[in-house]
Order: structure tokens, then C-alpha cells, then sequence
């Protein structure tokens, strides 16, 4: 290379391969954060609520200079109640998902997390009125099956915490079919905004019934987790960005297998042979329901911070 510019260390690398390992490392972020958020509700016993809104302020501030580049005329919008009402589902998606933390170890909770593209396509195929072809039939179908395997619903109790991360997925999915129809009327980051600005004081609300003080250090904790949580998100969007959508799901599976190392290295907590085997099946259902069942002209859904 010639000239005063300097060679970038991913610059030669195709973007689906730079898709892959923006993936891994948005994968590595999303685990240590949840892991984080186990410790601090089961060992120095942080209500899920207050860590939820601690994850959102921290969020929050790391969003302030978007809102100062584009300015409050990014807030312009005919479909105010819409955004009040998903950042309200966003906020419940989210108190489930850091309550059930509190409760399972991590490599289970993300197992059963992984069966969150089923119920956007459901929810897309009976709300939006999209058509859903045999081969995202199959996908579902094969989806489905691994989270059976991964629960074993008639041979063990569905525990608590199993059921709040479903409820967690439907709600995320919900999230994410109302960001589709809103992209008909507002910009992505219009609908980041509003999702990102609301979710702070709708979850400060049930945070004051169960708040402590942290001292620093668990402070110092907490901020982590907002912004492991901003990064890995960011990491995601980009990575969609760069890749086809279906070379980088399969590698969301790696959400399992940072879970599962952070999480025995911390709490001596590993997933069983039955959760990593319908894992495996769930993650090849929605990838057969990426790569065969989608159309070419579906965008991906603006996301937000659920996790």
C-alpha cells in the first residue's frame, strides 16, 4: 500500500467474513453482560428491575450524541402511541429477560432465547400479513423441535425462569414486527431513538420499588453492563449491515458457547448434553429459515436494546 493511509487489519477480509466476526465479538459482549447481570442479582443480590434500568440510563448516555448530531427534529413523528406502546413491551421483554437471569444459569436462558426468530415469523405472518413459504415451514417446525429438546416439556418441570424468557421472546418479537410497520412511516433511527429515550424512566418505575444503593465498585459493575449492552448491539447492527443475514445467524450460536465458557469460569454452571443438542437444532431451524424462507426484498427489522 502506497501513501500516507495505513492498511486497517480487517481490510482485506470479505464483508460476510467481517459479518461473522462482528457477530462473534457482539456474541462475546452479549454473554459477559449476562453473566455480569447474574452476579450481581444472585451475589450481591441486585433486583433484575434495577439492574434493567441501570442497563437503559447507561444506554441512554452513550445515545446522547446522536441526538445532538441530528437534533430533536429526529423526535418528529405521527405515531407517538405506537412508540410509547413498543418501548412499554421493549421495557416487560427486558425485566423477563434480566429476571430469568436471576433464576437459571446463563447457557440455559440464552438456549432457550435462540427460539426468537420463530415468534417473528408468526407474529409477522398473522399481524403483517406475511406469507410464509414451506421452506420457513420446515425452519419453524425445526426450531420448535430443538426447543423441546431444550426443555423437555413432560419429562421435567418448565421452571420459572424458562417461562419468563419465552414470555421475554414473544415480547421482544412484538418489539420487532410493530419497528417494521413504524419503518413505513419513521427512519431507523427515529425508532432507536424513541425506543432508546423511553425505556430509561419506564423502567426507573418498578427499579423504585426495589432499589439499593451500589456502593462503587458495584457501580462500576453496573455501568459495564450498559455498556457491553450498547456495544454488543451496535456490534449486531453492523455486522447485518456488512453480511447476509444467512451466513450470520448460524453464528449467533456462539452466544451459547461464550455463555457456557463465562459462565462455568464464574459459577461452575454448565449446560447439559440436551440443552447444547436442541440448541444446535434451533439455530439450524432459523438459519433453514434465513437462507430458504426469506424474501429477497425483507429488510431487517430496526432493533433495540432488549438485552
Amino acid at each position: 500500500m502506497t501513501g500516507t493511509g495505513r492498511r486497517m487489519p480487517f481490510d482485506g477480509l470479505s464483508n460476510n467474513v467481517k459479518g461473522i466476526l462482528l457477530v462473534a465479538g457482539a456474541a462475546a459482549s452479549a454473554a459477559t453482560m449476562h453473566n455480569i447481570i447474574r452476579y450481581m442479582t444472585v451475589e450481591h443480590g441486585f433486583h433484575a428491575f434495577e439492574v434493567a434500568f441501570f442497563r437503559n440510563f447507561m444506554g441512554l448516555i452513550i445515545f446522547v450524541p446522536v441526538i445532538a448530531r441530528h437534533g430533536f427534529g429526529l423526535l418528529r413523528t405521527q405515531k407517538l402511541p405506537w412508540h410509547i406502546g413498543r418501548a412499554a413491551i421493549n421495557a416487560g421483554a427486558m425485566l423477563c429477560w434480566f429476571s430469568a437471569l436471576a433464576l437459571i444459569p446463563v447457557g440455559d436462558a440464552t438456549a432457550v432465547s435462540l427460539i426468537g426468530p420463530v415468534f417473528v415469523a408468526l407474529l409477522a405472518m398473522f399481524v403483517l400479513g406475511e406469507k410464509v413459504s414451506v421452506n420457513r415451514w420446515i425452519g419453524i417446525l425445526l426450531a420448535v423441535a430443538g426447543a423441546c429438546v431444550v426443555v423437555r416439556p413432560g419429562y421435567t418441570e418448565i421452571s420459572l425462569g424458562t417461562w419468563l424468557v419465552l414470555s421475554s421472546m414473544v415480547m421482544v418479537s412484538a418489539s420487532k414486527v410493530t419497528a417494521k410497520w413504524l419503518s413505513q412511516f419513521d427512519t431507523p433511527t427515529t425508532i432507536v431513538a424513541y425506543v432508546t429515550l423511553l425505556m430509561t424512566p419506564i423502567t426507573l418505575v418498578p427499579a423504585l420499588f426495589v432499589w439499593q444503593w451500589p456502593t462503587l465498585e458495584e457501580f462500576g459493575w453496573l455501568t459495564a453492563i450498559g455498556l457491553l449492552g450498547t456495544t454488543g448491539h451496535l456490534l449486531f447492527t453492523n455486522a447485518y449491515r456488512l453480511a447476509d443475514v444467512s451466513l450470520v445467524d448460524p453464528a449467533s450460536f456462539m452466544r451459547m458457547v461464550w455463555a457456557a465458557l463465562i459462565s462455568y469460569a464464574v459459577f461452575d454452571e454448565f449446560p447439559d448434553a440436551w440443552t447444547w443438542g436442541g440448541s444446535a437444532i434451533i439455530v439450524i431451524g432459523t438459519t433453514w429459515m434465513a437462507r430458504r424462507g426469506r424474501s429477497p426484498e425483507v429488510k431487517r427489522m430496526p432493533g433495540a436494546p432488549v438485552d
